[in-house]
């Protein structure tokens, strides 16, 4: 079955960078792009030894490539969205857009933004029971994200007021116990402290070694 009316049209189909796929009601691919050859449907061929010079890619069911390929890091979210896309009503309708982690045997995780789009007739409007699906990798700006909440998750900063002794400066925790300035730091922040002495506390504990800094200064 053919599903392009131009050779212009074709030519867009083909060229484009994003895998594309055209999938039926029954979630069979009737078509795809160079891209997809060479990406994804390439990955599925070379992972069960199929013969690649001269792929069946119509007889490949889409929602069950991405049960095989739904990364286990990811299991329940790609589970869920899985479901939705078989509980989509048809003829298809409705634009739909997620972002799912695939992961073939041997391979590194990969996250791709899936669009689909249902495919209807101009002359006269009415839907063909036909989707084009788009996967574009985001995999750089997942891991991205991903980067920026562990960066953030560590980051612990101190707001408010601390009550603090006047006398021996103790700070008063919220279970209202009393900690050193180091401990209460330390559990509070990622600081570290290692121990010295300042130069006007060594003159007044030590003044026999005074003249050694005023020599210094």
């Amino acid at each position: 079955m053919s599903f392009f009316t131009t050779d212009l049209e074709r030519l867009s189909f083909q060229s484009i960078r994003h895998q594309l796929i055209i999938v039926d009601r029954d979630w069979r691919i009737r078509s795809c792009n160079t891209a997809w050859q060479n990406g994804l449907g390439r990955l599925h061929l070379l992972q069960y030894k199929s013969d690649i010079r001269q792929p069946s890619y119509e007889t490949f069911h889409y929602l069950q490539l991405l049960q095989t390929w739904a990364a286990q890091e990811e299991k329940t979210e790609n589970s869920s969205i899985i479901e939705k896309l078989e509980n989509i009503q048809h003829p298809f309708v409705h634009c739909h857009t997620y972002d799912i982690s695939l992961q073939p045997a041997n391979l590194d995780l990969r996250w791709f933004r899936l669009e689909l789009t249902p495919l209807t007739q101009t002359d006269p409007p009415s839907p063909m029971g036909l989707a084009l699906i788009a996967h574009t990798d985001i995999t750089e700006q997942k891991r991205t994200e991903q980067q920026l909440k562990m960066a953030l998750s560590e980051v612990r900063t101190l707001r408010g007021l601390l009550p603090i002794c006047a006398v021996c400066k103790q700070i008063k925790d919220e279970q209202d116990v009393w900690n050193s300035v180091e401990g209460y730091l330390e559990r509070h922040t990622h600081a570290e402290f290692t121990h010295d002495i300042c130069p006007d506390c060594i003159r007044r504990l030590y003044p026999k070694y005074s003249n050694i800094l005023d020599k210094r200064s």
